[in-house]
Protein backbone atom coordinates (compact mmCIF):
# COMPACT_ATOMS: atom_id res chain seq x y z
CA UNK A 1 0.00 0.00 0.00
CA UNK A 2 1.61 3.56 -0.99
CA UNK A 3 -0.05 6.34 1.10
CA UNK A 4 1.08 9.01 -1.36
CA UNK A 5 -0.79 7.36 -3.86
CA UNK A 6 -3.80 6.33 -1.86
CA UNK A 7 -4.13 9.83 -0.45
CA UNK A 8 -3.14 11.68 -3.58
CA UNK A 9 -5.36 10.19 -5.82
CA UNK A 10 -8.37 10.50 -3.12
CA UNK A 11 -10.05 13.22 -4.44
CA UNK A 12 -9.06 12.16 -8.26
CA UNK A 13 -12.40 9.94 -8.61
CA UNK A 14 -13.98 13.43 -7.91
CA UNK A 15 -12.63 15.27 -11.38
CA UNK A 16 -13.94 12.20 -12.90
CA UNK A 17 -17.31 11.70 -11.65
CA UNK A 18 -18.41 14.99 -12.12
CA UNK A 19 -17.39 14.93 -15.82
CA UNK A 20 -19.74 12.80 -15.95
CA UNK A 21 -23.10 14.84 -15.41
CA UNK A 22 -21.51 18.56 -13.58
CA UNK A 23 -18.83 21.07 -14.88
CA UNK A 24 -18.15 22.11 -10.94
CA UNK A 25 -16.18 24.60 -10.09
CA UNK A 26 -16.16 28.29 -8.31
CA UNK A 27 -20.23 29.37 -8.71
CA UNK A 28 -22.15 31.75 -7.93
CA UNK A 29 -21.84 35.94 -7.23
CA UNK A 30 -18.62 37.03 -5.54
CA UNK A 31 -18.73 38.97 -2.62
CA UNK A 32 -16.66 42.13 -1.68
CA UNK A 33 -13.73 39.54 0.55
CA UNK A 34 -13.28 37.79 -2.73
CA UNK A 35 -15.77 34.58 -1.80
CA UNK A 36 -18.23 33.41 -3.45
CA UNK A 37 -21.94 32.76 -2.86
CA UNK A 38 -24.33 30.53 -4.62
CA UNK A 39 -28.33 30.75 -3.89
CA UNK A 40 -28.68 27.00 -3.21
CA UNK A 41 -26.43 27.48 0.10
CA UNK A 42 -26.75 29.48 3.29
CA UNK A 43 -24.53 31.91 3.39
CA UNK A 44 -23.20 33.68 6.12
CA UNK A 45 -20.94 36.27 7.92
CA UNK A 46 -17.80 34.65 8.32
CA UNK A 47 -16.13 34.24 11.65
CA UNK A 48 -14.60 36.93 12.95
CA UNK A 49 -10.96 35.14 14.08
CA UNK A 50 -8.83 36.78 16.64
CA UNK A 51 -5.84 37.73 15.19
CA UNK A 52 -2.08 37.45 16.75
CA UNK A 53 1.66 37.58 15.88
CA UNK A 54 3.66 34.28 16.44
CA UNK A 55 5.63 36.07 18.50
CA UNK A 56 3.21 36.88 20.85
CA UNK A 57 2.02 33.12 20.83
CA UNK A 58 5.42 31.88 21.87
CA UNK A 59 6.67 31.00 18.48
CA UNK A 60 9.97 30.37 16.73
CA UNK A 61 9.99 33.49 14.74
CA UNK A 62 13.26 32.94 12.91
CA UNK A 63 10.98 29.38 11.77
CA UNK A 64 7.70 31.21 10.90
CA UNK A 65 9.86 33.35 8.74
CA UNK A 66 11.68 30.49 7.04
CA UNK A 67 8.69 28.54 6.36
CA UNK A 68 6.86 31.63 4.89
CA UNK A 69 10.18 31.66 2.47
CA UNK A 70 9.91 28.66 1.53
CA UNK A 71 5.75 28.77 1.27
CA UNK A 72 7.02 31.21 -1.15
CA UNK A 73 8.65 29.69 -3.51
CA UNK A 74 6.37 26.85 -3.94
CA UNK A 75 4.00 29.37 -6.07
CA UNK A 76 1.46 25.86 -6.51
CA UNK A 77 0.87 26.42 -2.19
CA UNK A 78 -2.54 28.69 -2.69
CA UNK A 79 -3.00 29.34 0.76
CA UNK A 80 -1.46 28.65 4.52
CA UNK A 81 -3.17 29.89 7.70
CA UNK A 82 -1.73 28.74 11.43
CA UNK A 83 -4.00 28.99 14.53
CA UNK A 84 -2.83 28.83 17.79
CA UNK A 85 -4.45 29.33 21.20
CA UNK A 86 -7.27 30.22 18.92
CA UNK A 87 -6.00 32.96 17.31
CA UNK A 88 -4.86 33.65 13.76
CA UNK A 89 -1.13 33.98 13.76
CA UNK A 90 -0.42 33.58 9.73
CA UNK A 91 -2.19 33.64 7.08
CA UNK A 92 -0.47 33.54 3.76
CA UNK A 93 -2.57 33.48 0.12
CA UNK A 94 -0.81 33.85 -3.25
CA UNK A 95 -2.90 35.39 -5.57
CA UNK A 96 -5.99 34.91 -3.66
CA UNK A 97 -8.02 36.81 -1.04
CA UNK A 98 -9.56 35.62 2.27
CA UNK A 99 -12.50 34.85 0.96
CA UNK A 100 -11.88 32.83 -1.84
CA UNK A 101 -13.40 29.15 -1.71
CA UNK A 102 -11.33 26.43 -3.03
CA UNK A 103 -12.63 22.51 -3.26
CA UNK A 104 -11.16 20.33 -1.22
CA UNK A 105 -11.81 17.37 -2.11
CA UNK A 106 -11.11 14.49 -0.10
CA UNK A 107 -10.96 16.51 3.00
CA UNK A 108 -15.16 16.96 2.76
CA UNK A 109 -14.48 13.13 4.15
CA UNK A 110 -13.66 14.43 7.68
CA UNK A 111 -16.67 16.90 7.63
CA UNK A 112 -19.08 13.34 6.73
CA UNK A 113 -17.07 11.69 9.44
CA UNK A 114 -17.96 14.37 11.57
CA UNK A 115 -22.22 14.43 10.60
CA UNK A 116 -21.81 10.86 11.15
CA UNK A 117 -20.86 11.16 15.13
CA UNK A 118 -23.45 13.64 15.29
CA UNK A 119 -26.48 11.53 13.77
CA UNK A 120 -25.21 8.86 16.56
CA UNK A 121 -25.11 11.39 19.00
CA UNK A 122 -28.55 12.28 18.24
CA UNK A 123 -29.57 8.36 18.58
CA UNK A 124 -30.16 8.55 14.55
CA UNK A 125 -28.09 5.79 13.87
CA UNK A 126 -27.16 3.43 16.96
CA UNK A 127 -23.66 2.95 16.87
CA UNK A 128 -20.80 2.31 13.85
CA UNK A 129 -22.10 -1.38 14.08
CA UNK A 130 -25.16 -0.73 12.59
CA UNK A 131 -25.48 -2.69 9.62
CA UNK A 132 -25.51 -0.79 6.18
CA UNK A 133 -27.90 -2.75 4.07
CA UNK A 134 -29.94 -1.63 6.61
CA UNK A 135 -30.77 1.55 5.70
CA UNK A 136 -31.46 1.09 2.18
CA UNK A 137 -34.35 -1.14 2.19
CA UNK A 138 -35.33 -0.62 -0.99
CA UNK A 139 -32.14 -2.05 -2.76
CA UNK A 140 -32.87 -5.39 -4.80
CA UNK A 141 -30.10 -7.74 -3.08
CA UNK A 142 -31.24 -10.93 -5.01
CA UNK A 143 -28.02 -11.12 -6.29
CA UNK A 144 -25.72 -9.55 -4.08
CA UNK A 145 -22.35 -10.87 -2.48
CA UNK A 146 -23.91 -12.50 0.79
CA UNK A 147 -20.72 -11.03 2.74
CA UNK A 148 -22.12 -7.51 1.73
CA UNK A 149 -24.96 -8.86 4.64
CA UNK A 150 -22.06 -8.22 7.12
CA UNK A 151 -21.20 -4.41 6.34
CA UNK A 152 -21.25 -2.13 9.04
CA UNK A 153 -21.14 2.14 9.20
CA UNK A 154 -17.55 1.24 11.12
CA UNK A 155 -15.83 -0.76 7.92
CA UNK A 156 -17.30 2.31 5.49
CA UNK A 157 -15.55 4.48 8.42
CA UNK A 158 -12.24 2.88 7.59
CA UNK A 159 -12.15 2.34 4.34
CA UNK A 160 -12.37 -1.58 5.07
CA UNK A 161 -15.56 -2.08 3.03
CA UNK A 162 -13.79 -4.58 0.69
CA UNK A 163 -15.03 -3.53 -2.35
CA UNK A 164 -12.92 -3.71 -5.58
CA UNK A 165 -11.56 0.08 -6.21
CA UNK A 166 -9.21 1.87 -7.57
CA UNK A 167 -8.74 5.62 -7.06
CA UNK A 168 -6.68 6.22 -9.89
CA UNK A 169 -9.25 4.66 -12.36
CA UNK A 170 -11.64 6.46 -14.59
CA UNK A 171 -15.10 5.33 -13.37
CA UNK A 172 -17.56 7.22 -15.65
CA UNK A 173 -18.47 4.38 -17.48
CA UNK A 174 -20.45 3.07 -14.40
CA UNK A 175 -21.60 6.32 -12.59
CA UNK A 176 -22.90 7.91 -15.18
CA UNK A 177 -25.82 10.51 -15.18
CA UNK A 178 -28.60 7.59 -16.13
CA UNK A 179 -28.15 5.24 -12.77
CA UNK A 180 -28.54 5.61 -9.08
CA UNK A 181 -24.85 6.34 -7.69
CA UNK A 182 -26.18 4.84 -3.96
CA UNK A 183 -27.35 1.37 -5.26
CA UNK A 184 -24.47 1.56 -7.86
CA UNK A 185 -21.89 1.47 -4.82
CA UNK A 186 -23.64 -0.73 -3.15
CA UNK A 187 -23.74 -3.17 -6.15
CA UNK A 188 -19.72 -2.54 -6.54
CA UNK A 189 -18.02 -6.12 -6.39
CA UNK A 190 -15.98 -7.19 -3.51
CA UNK A 191 -12.27 -8.12 -3.61
CA UNK A 192 -12.16 -8.91 -0.05
CA UNK A 193 -14.30 -10.02 2.61
CA UNK A 194 -15.22 -6.79 4.65
CA UNK A 195 -13.25 -5.92 7.39
CA UNK A 196 -10.30 -7.17 6.10
CA UNK A 197 -7.93 -4.78 4.76
CA UNK A 198 -7.83 -1.31 4.28
CA UNK A 199 -8.30 -0.03 0.27
CA UNK A 200 -9.15 3.80 0.01
CA UNK A 201 -12.84 3.72 -1.57
CA UNK A 202 -14.53 7.39 -2.21
CA UNK A 203 -17.73 5.66 -2.86
CA UNK A 204 -17.54 4.61 0.92
CA UNK A 205 -18.13 8.08 2.07
CA UNK A 206 -20.71 8.49 -0.29
CA UNK A 207 -23.08 5.58 0.95
CA UNK A 208 -22.32 7.28 4.70
CA UNK A 209 -23.68 10.60 3.42
CA UNK A 210 -26.97 8.46 1.72
CA UNK A 211 -27.51 7.07 5.34
CA UNK A 212 -27.25 10.73 7.09
CA UNK A 213 -29.70 11.84 4.54
CA UNK A 214 -31.90 9.01 5.17
CA UNK A 215 -31.63 8.83 9.04
CA UNK A 216 -32.32 12.77 9.31
CA UNK A 217 -35.37 12.82 7.04
CA UNK A 218 -33.21 15.89 5.10
CA UNK A 219 -30.67 16.70 2.62
CA UNK A 220 -26.90 16.22 3.86
CA UNK A 221 -26.45 19.43 3.43
CA UNK A 222 -29.72 20.55 5.59
CA UNK A 223 -28.56 18.52 8.20
CA UNK A 224 -25.18 19.48 8.35
CA UNK A 225 -26.41 23.55 7.67
CA UNK A 226 -28.04 22.70 11.03
CA UNK A 227 -25.91 20.45 13.33
CA UNK A 228 -22.35 21.76 11.91
CA UNK A 229 -22.23 25.07 9.97
CA UNK A 230 -24.41 27.33 11.81
CA UNK A 231 -22.77 26.41 15.40
CA UNK A 232 -19.36 26.66 13.56
CA UNK A 233 -20.33 30.02 11.84
CA UNK A 234 -19.21 29.02 8.67
CA UNK A 235 -20.51 28.26 5.01
CA UNK A 236 -20.34 25.96 2.50
CA UNK A 237 -20.30 27.65 -1.24
CA UNK A 238 -20.60 25.06 -3.35
CA UNK A 239 -21.17 21.04 -2.97
CA UNK A 240 -21.80 17.93 -5.44
CA UNK A 241 -24.65 16.34 -5.66
CA UNK A 242 -24.90 12.91 -7.40
CA UNK A 243 -28.00 12.41 -9.51
CA UNK A 244 -30.83 11.59 -7.41
CA UNK A 245 -29.57 14.77 -5.20
CA UNK A 246 -27.34 13.15 -2.52
CA UNK A 247 -24.65 15.28 -1.84
CA UNK A 248 -21.66 13.49 -2.22
CA UNK A 249 -19.72 12.05 1.33
CA UNK A 250 -16.32 11.59 -0.34
CA UNK A 251 -15.02 15.07 -2.24
CA UNK A 252 -16.52 18.10 -3.82
CA UNK A 253 -16.61 20.86 -1.35
CA UNK A 254 -15.96 24.32 -1.18
CA UNK A 255 -14.99 26.43 1.62
CA UNK A 256 -12.89 29.31 2.73
CA UNK A 257 -9.27 28.38 4.45
CA UNK A 258 -10.66 30.42 7.64
CA UNK A 259 -14.06 27.84 7.59
CA UNK A 260 -11.73 24.92 7.16
CA UNK A 261 -9.30 26.21 10.37
CA UNK A 262 -13.04 26.28 12.34
CA UNK A 263 -13.40 22.57 11.77
CA UNK A 264 -9.71 21.90 12.84
CA UNK A 265 -10.43 23.90 15.93
CA UNK A 266 -13.67 21.75 16.92
CA UNK A 267 -11.31 18.84 16.99
CA UNK A 268 -8.47 19.81 18.46
CA UNK A 269 -11.26 21.05 21.57
CA UNK A 270 -12.93 17.45 21.40
CA UNK A 271 -15.82 18.74 19.66
CA UNK A 272 -16.51 21.58 21.61
CA UNK A 273 -16.59 25.32 20.24
CA UNK A 274 -17.83 28.46 21.48
CA UNK A 275 -18.30 26.74 24.76
CA UNK A 276 -20.81 24.28 22.87
CA UNK A 277 -20.60 20.47 22.39
CA UNK A 278 -21.11 20.12 18.72
CA UNK A 279 -19.92 16.57 18.56
CA UNK A 280 -19.09 14.26 21.26
CA UNK A 281 -15.81 14.04 22.82
CA UNK A 282 -16.06 10.08 22.54
CA UNK A 283 -16.92 10.40 18.76
CA UNK A 284 -14.02 12.68 18.32
CA UNK A 285 -11.12 10.48 20.28
CA UNK A 286 -13.06 7.18 18.70
CA UNK A 287 -12.31 8.96 15.08
CA UNK A 288 -8.67 9.72 16.12
CA UNK A 289 -7.28 6.21 16.73
CA UNK A 290 -5.49 4.44 14.40
CA UNK A 291 -7.73 1.64 12.88
CA UNK A 292 -5.17 0.36 9.73
CA UNK A 293 -2.17 0.20 11.97
CA UNK A 294 0.29 -0.47 8.87
CA UNK A 295 2.33 2.63 9.55
CA UNK A 296 2.50 4.09 6.13
CA UNK A 297 4.93 6.30 5.14
CA UNK A 298 4.17 9.58 3.63
CA UNK A 299 6.70 11.99 3.00
CA UNK A 300 8.07 13.51 6.39
CA UNK A 301 5.15 11.48 7.90
CA UNK A 302 6.26 7.70 8.46
CA UNK A 303 3.90 6.57 10.82
CA UNK A 304 0.73 7.55 8.89
CA UNK A 305 -2.32 5.42 9.96
CA UNK A 306 -6.64 6.20 9.04
CA UNK A 307 -9.31 6.49 11.64
CA UNK A 308 -13.12 7.02 10.82
CA UNK A 309 -12.10 9.02 7.44
CA UNK A 310 -9.29 11.12 9.02
CA UNK A 311 -5.82 10.52 9.07
CA UNK A 312 -3.33 10.68 11.45
CA UNK A 313 0.37 10.52 12.25
CA UNK A 314 1.37 9.39 16.05
CA UNK A 315 5.03 8.88 15.81
CA UNK A 316 6.37 12.61 14.84
CA UNK A 317 8.35 15.05 17.40
CA UNK A 318 4.07 16.15 17.84
CA UNK A 319 1.41 14.04 17.00
CA UNK A 320 -0.95 14.94 14.77
CA UNK A 321 -4.01 14.30 12.74
CA UNK A 322 -5.81 15.50 9.42
CA UNK A 323 -8.31 15.96 6.85
CA UNK A 324 -6.64 15.08 3.36
CA UNK A 325 -7.77 15.90 -0.39
CA UNK A 326 -6.13 15.97 -3.59
CA UNK A 327 -2.74 18.25 -4.15
CA UNK A 328 -2.69 19.62 -1.00
CA UNK A 329 -6.01 20.63 0.45
CA UNK A 330 -5.25 20.07 4.02
CA UNK A 331 -6.51 20.59 7.85
CA UNK A 332 -3.10 19.44 10.04
CA UNK A 333 -4.15 19.54 13.77
CA UNK A 334 -1.73 19.08 16.05
CA UNK A 335 -2.95 18.83 20.01
CA UNK A 336 0.66 19.55 21.74
CA UNK A 337 0.97 22.66 20.29
CA UNK A 338 -2.44 24.07 20.71
CA UNK A 339 -2.27 24.49 17.15
CA UNK A 340 -4.32 24.39 13.58
CA UNK A 341 -2.75 24.56 10.29
CA UNK A 342 -4.50 24.78 6.83
CA UNK A 343 -3.62 24.66 3.58
CA UNK A 344 -5.08 24.78 -0.21
CA UNK A 345 -3.04 24.12 -3.43
CA UNK A 346 -2.88 24.07 -6.94
CA UNK A 347 -5.47 20.88 -8.12
CA UNK A 348 -4.55 21.41 -11.83
CA UNK A 349 -2.17 18.97 -12.11
CA UNK A 350 -0.90 15.28 -12.53
CA UNK A 351 -1.56 12.67 -9.68
CA UNK A 352 2.22 12.54 -9.68
CA UNK A 353 3.03 16.32 -9.05
CA UNK A 354 -0.16 16.41 -6.26
CA UNK A 355 1.93 13.71 -4.94
CA UNK A 356 4.97 15.99 -4.64
CA UNK A 357 3.11 18.99 -4.23
CA UNK A 358 1.72 17.06 -0.85
CA UNK A 359 4.84 15.94 0.33
CA UNK A 360 6.39 19.15 0.11
CA UNK A 361 3.38 21.02 2.26
CA UNK A 362 4.27 17.72 5.18
CA UNK A 363 7.62 18.42 4.57
CA UNK A 364 6.84 22.60 5.68
CA UNK A 365 4.56 21.76 8.11
CA UNK A 366 7.28 19.08 9.83
CA UNK A 367 10.08 21.38 9.69
CA UNK A 368 8.65 24.98 10.97
CA UNK A 369 5.97 23.75 13.02
CA UNK A 370 6.51 19.91 14.76
CA UNK A 371 10.41 20.31 14.82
Amino acid sequence: MNVKRSVATAAKISFLLILAFSAFGCQGNPASDGSTTNSKFTYRDPYAWPVSTPAAQGLDQAKVSAAVQEIGKNPFIYSFLVVHSDSLVLEYYNGYLKGNDFDIHSATKSLTSALIGIAIDQGLIRSVQDKILGFFPDLDTSNLDPRKRDWTIEQFLTMRSGIDWDETADHTSTFTPSVNWMSTALKLPLEYSPGDRFVYTTPNANVLSGIVTRVSGMSTYDFAEKVLFQPLKISVRDWLTDPQGIYSGGSSSRFTPRDLARLGQLYLHNGMIDGRQIVSKGWVQQSLISRNQQNLIWGDFTSTNYGYLWWNNYSSTDSVFMAAGFAGQFIFVIPTKNMIIVTTGNDNVTTDQANINEIIIIGIVKRYFLS
